[in-house]
């Protein structure tokens, strides 16, 4: 699986995190935000006493690995236990990934798709 396709996974369908791919989750995205930062700071100190820096070493070892390793698993594994729910959407003209699971024009060829549904009903 690609990292976009891994990353579209995890935004749209995050919902099916477990509770510690949630809490590496939330610490990827605070480390992203506070790069740079130093661990002295007070914005650091907030991120950490808000639970959103962690400890935790079952959630710290599922981004041992990277960010885009962590994201590639976890989008693995959500879409072995929950084919049925996810919709790769994918643009009908030149098959790249869309923006969003309800996207109707792709951010690549610029093709829409609006009246496809319609057209299926006729």
């Amino acid at each position: 699986m690609d990292i976009e396709t891994a990353k579209y996974i995890s935004n749209y369908y995050h919902r099916f995190f477990t509770e510690k791919e949630n809490i590496a989750h939330r610490h990827v995205d605070s480390l992203f935000k506070l790069y740079g930062k130093l661990e002295t700071s007070s914005l650091y100190k907030i991120h950490k006493l808000k639970g959103w820096i962690t400890t935790d070493n079952q959630a710290l070892e599922l981004i041992k690995n990277g960010e885009n390793a962590f994201f590639i698993n976890t989008a693995n594994r959500i879409l072995k236990e929950h084919k049925d729910e996810i919709f790769i959407n994918n643009c009908p003209n030149c098959n790249k990934l869309a923006r969003t699971p309800k996207a109707r024009q792709c951010r690549h060829c610029s093709s829409t798709w609006f009246n496809v549904e319609n057209e299926i009903q006729k």
